[in-house]
């Protein structure tokens, strides 16, 4: 078995709130682009 390094509490906080913040933006994007996405299409189509 390898042993994996043990990060330290507060690193792995840090890192946690990193990533909640990554995910975060993400959604925001995605809804962003799904509200535009209708809007986009209907212009091309017309």
């Amino acid at each position: 078995m390898f042993r994996t390094k043990q990060l330290e509490p507060a690193k792995d906080d840090e890192r946690n709130k990193a990533e909640v913040r990554a995910n975060l933006v993400v959604f925001a994007v995605l809804c962003a682009v799904i509200r535009i996405v209708p809007f986009v299409i209907n212009k091309l189509s017309s």
